[in-house]
C-alpha cells in the first residue's frame, strides 16, 4: 500500500514539475493556433509561466521582444490572467484576463506599422500597402458575451493608401477611433485630422453582430485633378451620399 501511495504522490510531482516548467514554446503554439500561423512568437525563453518571445507576424514583420508572466492559480477555475510588456520598456503592454466570462484588458499600449498589422489579419490587397503607425490605448475594457464596458482609442498616425494611379498615394491624416461601452455593445465615433479626405462615421461591436458606416469626401482646397481621382476611385467601392461624398456600409454576425 505504501508504495503504490508513493508511486501515485511521485507520478504527481513529476507530472507538477513538468507543468511547472512548460517551455515557452507552447505560448507560441497556442498563438500560431488562434491566429492560423499568421502571428507568431520567435525566439521564445523561458516557461509558460514567465517567458518571453519576439513577435512574428506573416508575411515577415518582426516587432519587439515580449516579455509575458501568467498567474497559475486562476486556470484552476478556467481563467488566464497576467501580463505582457515590452522588454525595453517601449509598446506593447498590457494587462489581462481571459475566460469563459469573456476578455478583460487593462493598461493597453499596442502600437504597429499599418501594414504590417492589415497584411496579418488578411485584409483586402489595396490595404495591405497602407502606411502610418496603428496605435490601441484602454485604461480598462471588458468584452464579455452579456457586457461590453469601458473605453478604447484607436489612432492611425500618418495614415496614407495607395492611389487610384501608379505612384500615387492618398493621404488620410491622423485618424480616430473612440470607442465606449454601453452594456449592450462598444460604440465608436470615427473622424480624422488632415490629410486629401474628411472622414466622418460609426461603429458598433455587440455580442451578435458588428457594423460600420463610414462617410468619405475629399477635401476642400486640394488639388483639383487630384480630387477628381479620389472621388472616381470612391465611386467604385461606395454610394453617392449628400455631403458630395461616398458612404461605406459594412456589417457581419458574430458566432
Amino acid at each position: 500500500m505504501r508504495t503504490g501511495i508513493a508511486l501515485v504522490v511521485g507520478v504527481l510531482l513529476f507530472a507538477l514539475a513538468l507543468l511547472i516548467e512548460a517551455p515557452a514554446t507552447l505560448v507560441d503554439k497556442w498563438l500560431a493556433a488562434a491566429s492560423g500561423e499568421r502571428a507568431r512568437l520567435a525566439d521564445t525563453r523561458g516557461t509558460v509561466w514567465n517567458g518571453s518571445g519576439v513577435l512574428w507576424l506573416a508575411p515577415g514583420f518582426a516587432g519587439a521582444r515580449i516579455q509575458w508572466h501568467l498567474n497559475a492559480t486562476p486556470l484552476l477555475w478556467g481563467e488566464a490572467r497576467g501580463s505582457l510588456r515590452a522588454e525595453d520598456g517601449s509598446s506593447p503592454r498590457a494587462i489581462f484576463a481571459l475566460g469563459n466570462h469573456g476578455l478583460v484588458l487593462r493598461d493597453v499600449d499596442l502600437v504597429l506599422p499599418a501594414d504590417a498589422l492589415l497584411r496579418a489579419v488578411a485584409a483586402p490587397l489595396p490595404l495591405t500597402s497602407a502606411g502610418g503607425t496603428v496605435g490601441l490605448r484602454a485604461d480598462a475594457l471588458a468584452l464579455r458575451s452579456d457586457a461590453f464596458e469601458g473605453r478604447a482609442g484607436l489612432r492611425w498616425d500618418g495614415a496614407n493608401l495607395q492611389g487610384p494611379t501608379p505612384g500615387t498615394r492618398i493621404a488620410l491624416g491622423d485618424v480616430r477611433l473612440d470607442a465606449v461601452g454601453d452594456g449592450k455593445a462598444l460604440n465608436g465615433t470615427l473622424s480624422n485630422a488632415g490629410g486629401d479626405v474628411d472622414i466622418s462615421g460609426t461603429t458598433s461591436l455587440a455580442s451578435d453582430a458588428m457594423r460600420a458606416e463610414v462617410h468619405v469626401r475629399p477635401r476642400e482646397g486640394i488639388d483639383a485633378e487630384h480630387s477628381r481621382s479620389i472621388s472616381s476611385a470612391l465611386a467604385l467601392v461606395g454610394q453617392p451620399d449628400a455631403r458630395n461624398g461616398y458612404r461605406f456600409v459594412w456589417s457581419a454576425r458574430r458566432q
